[in-house]
């Protein structure tokens, strides 16, 4: 009986020799490949393959700046084309379309730069300015007019120029040195400028090229034609301005060469060098082949220590794969016979570990239990996410109703019956669609009609002071929406955004961007804090209806869709409030398609 145990464990196809088999032909073959390379490799052969290395290195990191290129080229002539930022920089401050404008600029900016992207400066010639990523200017306008990069853009107005700056010009970048693409803004057919448009790269953002490229002997940096190291990983040299470099290179430049053995700071290096002509820049390294001909040196003793070390833990490995699968052997051979005979009541493995004694005893029972567990975890699961969405889905301001009511009252006691039957009529549509449970999900054009309905309700009661428009795509129509998902936005318009105002108007607009179907509530009432719009998503401002009916709204679309969609409110007192709405583009056919696999 030993005896055959004993074969079955050195059986090439057990556990253990198959482990055994793979760690030990592994850390052969590892150490046979190191100690070849090691006596084969000479010291020039060393220093070439690193001059390849980092030559993909630098081709890397020329790569990645040449797509940022093309990205900051995109955000410029778009800033330069733009109707929506020309119009904003040659308007004055009290301009009051300034807040659409604003609007225009910042969704023509999102078309063509990534989700995260640089500081996006424009100024204008009269002082009007605007800054993304809410950052401001750090400077005064007038300094930044009368600045050199400035200045060097109105003499090159057809031009982006690439500067360096000890200090960035925005508040995110101020405290370190920066890299500024800049055009001048010029009307079309002229050379006269009208503003000038500003990306800024702060040396963060420079040396993000850099990460994880650079070490102790390969020295990387970015080189302006003046000699002005822009970046490099060391922090101390940025900003310095070397002669001796800029001299190697242009020697190098004038013999076509890309690579060179010279002395730098007294140390023997390696340096290889190409240009980036729309940068203005060039990519150096600086390579210290002598330093890293020592590392090899050392890093053969570390190698022959390092076998000595894996030679003792292999033996101490290869017992203990032994003791660990005999156990496991033994297991297995007991679900074979279940396999072939049927799963008993109860296994009783003889042998093995404690482990292993409870593995067998539970594997009977595992089966059965772990599919009826299962399904009723999901259907738990379901039907809470199920009375959760219907519990915010119900929720509707009773002071809404109460109003309602009372305004088909005044307009019966007015015998204005034709307009109290409208009335009614449409306040009896709001209700059903409110409570109907027939479907979660409506189009977009239904969402428009309750809102229609929901304003039609309001004019009654306040008049028409109040002017909503709503735009739908039509590319959004047949979108589908979360029932009531915007009424909460249009009430609170209505009823705290054009407070002590005779009138105002309110814009609702629902389009498709690309796979997202994006909705806004835009006003142009009293307006509130940021900090209060913060509030009221995160539900903080207190216990008024219309902050839980947008914590709700947003609970709403995190239950339905996840956390990467929801609302999101911007708003400054006296400059109006805009809503916005990330949902995704979900159409009727491909809900179709999903429940039919779901279902298979």
């Amino acid at each position: 009986m030993n005896l055959t145990k004993r074969i079955r464990t050195l059986h090439p196809g057990s556990l253990f020799m198959k482990i055994a088999c793979v760690v030990v032909s592994g850390v052969l073959a590892v150490s046979a490949f190191t100690l070849g390379a090691a006596f084969h490799t000479t010291r020039q052969g060393y220093i070439e393959t690193m001059n390849r290395s980092n030559e993909q290195i630098m081709a890397m990191v020329q790569k990645n700046m040449e797509a940022m290129n093309d990205k900051i080229t995109d955000v410029e002539l778009l800033i330069n084309n733009s109707w929506a930022f020309s119009q904003y920089l040659k308007s004055n401050q009290e301009n009051p379309q300034a807040f659409l404008l604003v609007y225009d600029m910042i969704k023509q900016l999102n078309v063509v730069k990534p989700d995260t992207f640089y500081d996006v400066a424009v100024v204008g010639v009269n002082g009007q300015n605007y800054v993304s990523n809410q950052s401001s200017l750090s400077l005064s306008v007038e300094d930044l007019l009368k600045s050199k990069i400035t200045q060097d853009a109105r003499k090159h107005p057809n031009q982006i120029l690439y500067r360096y700056v000890e200090k960035g010009i925005t508040q995110h970048s101020k405290d370190s040195s920066a890299f500024v693409a800049l055009k001048a803004l010029t009307y079309p057919g002229s050379q006269t400028a009208y503003g000038f448009a500003y990306v800024i790269m702060r040396q963060q953002d420079l040396q993000a090229f850099f990460d994880n490229l650079s070490n102790s002997t390969n020295n990387l940096m970015l080189l302006d034609d003046s000699g002005i190291i822009v970046s490099a990983p060391n922090k101390t040299i940025v900003g310095q301005k070397s002669e001796e470099l800029v001299q190697i290179i242009q020697n190098m430049d004038s013999k076509k060469e890309t690579s060179r053995y010279t002395e730098l700071q007294d140390k023997q290096v390696l340096v290889l060098a190409r240009t980036m002509p729309r940068w203005d820049l060039h990519i150096v390294s600086a390579f210290d082949y002598t330093r890293a001909l020592n590392e090899m040196s050392g890093s053969a003793y570390v190698l022959v220590i390092c076998l000595a070390v894996t030679a003792i833990v292999l033996l101490a490995v290869f017992f203990f794969i032994r003791q660990i699968t005999r156990p496991i052997n033994k297991l297995v051979h007991t679900m074979e016979h279940v396999t072939r005979e049927g799963l008993p009541d109860h296994i009783e493995a003889s042998g093995g570990g404690y482990e292993v004694r409870q593995l067998a005893s539970a594997f009977s029972a595992m089966i059965d239990n772990l599919n009826h567990y299962v399904r009723q975890l999901i259907q738990m699961e379901q039907d809470k996410r199920r009375m959760e969405i219907h519990t915010l889905q119900m929720q509707i301001n009773p002071h809404f109703i109460y109003n309602t009511l009372t305004s088909v009252k005044w307009l019966i006691w007015q015998k204005d019956s034709e307009k109290a039957v409208q009335c009614i009529d449409t306040f009896t549509l709001l209700l059903h669609n409110t409570i109907s449970e027939s479907q979660k999900l409506i189009p977009a054009s239904e969402e428009v009609e309750n809102l229609k309905n929901y304003v039609f309700l309001q004019k009654v009661r306040f008049g028409p002071q109040i002017q909503a428009e709503i735009y739908l795509s039509p590319a959004a129509a047949d979108c589908l929406i979360p029932k009531l998902l915007l009424q909460p936005f249009l009430e609170n318009s209505f009823f705290h955004a054009f407070t002590n105002r005779q009138q105002g108007v309110v814009s609702v607009l629902i389009d498709c961007h690309g796979e997202n179907l994006v909705c806004e509530v835009i006003d142009d009432g009293v307006g509130m804090p940021q900090s209060k719009a913060d509030e009221l998503i995160d539900g903080r401002s207190g216990e008024d209806g219309h902050s839980i009916g947008i914590h709700n709204v947003n609970a709403r679309i995190h239950l339905l869709f996840g956390e990467l969609y929801g609302v999101k409110i911007f708003s400054e007192p006296e400059h109006g409030t805009s809503v916005k709405v990330m949902l995704p583009a979900i159409f009727e056919d491909s809900l179709t398609k999903k429940s039919e696999n779901f279902k298979k």
